[in-house]
């Protein structure tokens, strides 16, 4: 113990700059908990649109969306989704995937459509980048 006390004293910067890490790290992931944004696997994402007929959302470019996309997904470039209601079919209540190519992009389009009032919004994990991985089949259109 004394020896933690002397480190402290002879480098107070160190502690600091540990101290603030710690709480940045431990403030990230309160704020990722208490959101109501769920992540999920390419699993999960054929049972919601399986049995609950989920709405996929695709953010990537209109370019990238006809090189290849799921099945069924609507195409609304990140830039645009805040007109998302307008193309999305009625009711904030059905279940909502939104997907890019990795995950980050369309994590912030998820919080835009909590916004507009959508209920159940769920990022895919990986983009469709994991959906490939997976070996699951593309719409090409």
């Amino acid at each position: 113990m004394s020896q933690l006390a002397e480190f402290t004293g002879n480098h107070p910067f160190l502690v600091m700059l540990f101290l603030i890490a710690a709480f940045l790290f431990f403030w990230t992931v309160l704020k990722e908990q208490s959101s109501q944004l769920k992540t999920i696997s390419t699993d999960q994402l054929t049972r919601l649109v399986n049995q609950q007929n989920a709405v996929l959302v695709d953010t990537r470019s209109a370019e990238q969306f006809q090189a290849g996309h799921i099945v069924n997904a609507v195409n609304i470039p990140a830039n645009e989704i805040d007109q998302a209601t307008k193309k999305l079919p009625k009711g904030k209540k059905r279940p909502v995937v939104v997907y890019c190519q990795v995950g980050r992009t369309s994590m912030k389009a998820c919080q835009q459509l909590e916004k507009q009032g959508f209920e159940q919004i769920f990022n895919l994990k990986g983009g469709l980048n994991a959906w490939v991985n997976d070996k699951l089949p593309l719409s090409k259109a």
